[in-house]
């Protein structure tokens, strides 16, 4: 009995100390490649290659300078004047969105 357990732990420790055999075929990643799908064909329209969102935040850019263009000539400088205090709030959003379409494009 005890015989059997130390050479079963010498046929373990045989087998975890042998290097195991990679071999790769030749036509490997020709094979992979041609499983694949086809790859999709990219549109070439007016916005190829812009990320929708990019595209949105810029559209929302432009919006919230017209709000200020908008708000500007009723906004008094005081914290009573709603129309002040939506000026600040479209200022922040529209600051908001500027950084995050800066690092954006930073990215790529």
């Amino acid at each position: 009995m005890m015989q059997d357990e130390k050479a079963l732990d010498a046929e373990i420790v045989r087998a975890l100390e042998e290097k195991p055999v990679v071999a790769v075929p030749v036509d490997f990643a020709a094979r992979v490649r041609a499983a694949l799908p086809p790859e999709p064909k990219v549109r070439a329209g007016r916005f190829a290659g812009r990320s929708l969102g990019r595209l949105v935040g810029g559209v929302a850019a432009v919006g919230l300078v017209g709000a200020l263009c908008l708000l500007a000539p009723h906004a008094r400088p005081s914290f009573e004047s709603v129309a002040f205090d939506l000026e600040m709030v479209v200022l922040v959003e529209l600051a908001l969105v500027g950084a995050w379409l800066g690092r954006a494009g930073i990215r790529g």
